[in-house]
């Protein structure tokens, strides 16, 4: 989050820059370098210039059983399912591993969207204390 919008960004909290991506309808973050290598769409923050910074994942139940989300389009979205239950996933879903299945389904049969975020910014400062 850079003034106010989010904006996707690339770094770890050990980064000492940012670097927030410009997609379809963003604004161009003012008071940011260009990164040289991608001058119109990656613009540089140091982690004291953004609101927040921030990783999150999503997981959802279909028909009671939880997926991990990693794609939602066209009103549909797609999970690995994290669920125990093999023979629901042999009965219901794609093999995609050894052990792996996944799911598309209709976001009207999806219950339970659940976001668990974790903060890099706060993780960022702590590393900037003294004996950290």
């Amino acid at each position: 989050m850079y003034r106010g919008h989010a904006y996707r960004a690339y770094g770890d909290r050990t980064s000492s820059e940012i670097a927030l991506a410009v997609e379809d309808a963003d604004p161009v973050p003012a008071g940011l370098q260009a990164d040289p290598q991608e001058p119109d769409r990656i613009y540089l923050a140091r982690p004291t210039q953004v609101d927040a910074w921030y990783v999150s994942s999503w997981t959802f139940r279909w028909h009671g059983e939880l997926f991990s989300c990693y794609g939602v389009r066209d009103d549909q979205v797609t999970g690995l399912y994290i669920g125990g239950n093999g023979a629901f996933a042999s009965e219901h879903l794609r093999r995609v591993g050894a052990v792996d299945y996944e799911g598309t389904f209709p976001l009207d049969e999806v219950t339970d969207p659940t976001e668990e975020r974790v903060d890099l910014l706060a993780r960022w400062h702590k590393r900037q204390q003294p004996g950290a």
